[in-house]
């Protein structure tokens, strides 16, 4: 395999990975997979990816990556130029490294368990309040971040892969209605990153 293959959904994680290889000028071949049980590519995803989760990423050499935030710290190490992640020793670092794992680990956790609750809670009422309270504990989150968040970049001065995942994630519940009322910088964190041209490509290709 010549290129690298992104395994991915419309509109899911994969959206944050193929904007960092656009930014950095990479190519990037991607295969539509549909990860829910019973869809005819779950089993083409589990070849791959034991997990069955978005994205999954094939590298020339046939090895597979997973997680989100290794393949944006692997791209940025192929092309430093295109400024995913800050240089070590730079300001920007340290707050880098905590809001990108907390995007990751505190965050992205809610859509793991709310988006299909039934994979985890047998009752349906238990499924049902597994989705709600994952639900109301994201929004508490995200007014965490935007209390913090920077202008005009989440970092403030400088762009990095934090606004990827801002544009990405902002269209996700609780959709970019309540982003656009509880959490302004974000919105404008999220408008500003899809303008870049191509970005902006990527996100048309995904939420249309």
């Amino acid at each position: 395999m010549d290129k690298h293959l992104l395994l991915g959904c419309k509109g899911c994680g994969n959206v944050i990975v193929e904007s960092a290889f656009a930014l950095a000028g990479i190519p990037l071949d991607t295969e539509e997979v549909d990860y829910s049980a019973g869809s005819p590519t779950r089993g083409r995803l589990l070849e791959v990816n034991p997990l069955g989760q978005v994205p999954t990423l094939v590298l020339p050499d046939g090895s597979v990556m997973t997680e989100s935030l290794a393949m944006i710290h692997y791209v940025d190490d192929l092309a430093p130029q295109a400024r995913l992640v800050p240089r070590a020793g730079t300001a920007e670092r340290a707050p880098f490294l905590r809001w990108s794992t907390f995007l990751v680990a505190a965050i992205y956790p809610t859509y793991t368990y709310g988006d299909e609750p039934a994979k985890w809670v047998e009752e349906p009422a238990g499924a049902k309040q597994l989705r709600e309270s994952t639900d109301r504990h994201r929004e508490k989150l995200w007014l965490q971040v935007e209390a913090q968040v920077g202008e005009p970049w989440f970092l403030g001065e400088t762009r990095t892969a934090l606004d990827l995942y801002v544009a990405a994630m902002t269209r996700w519940r609780p959709g970019i209605l309540w982003f656009a009322k509880k959490t302004p910088k974000l919105t404008a964190i999220a408008q500003k990153t899809t303008a870049i041209a191509q970005v902006a490509d990527v996100m048309s290709r995904n939420f249309g």
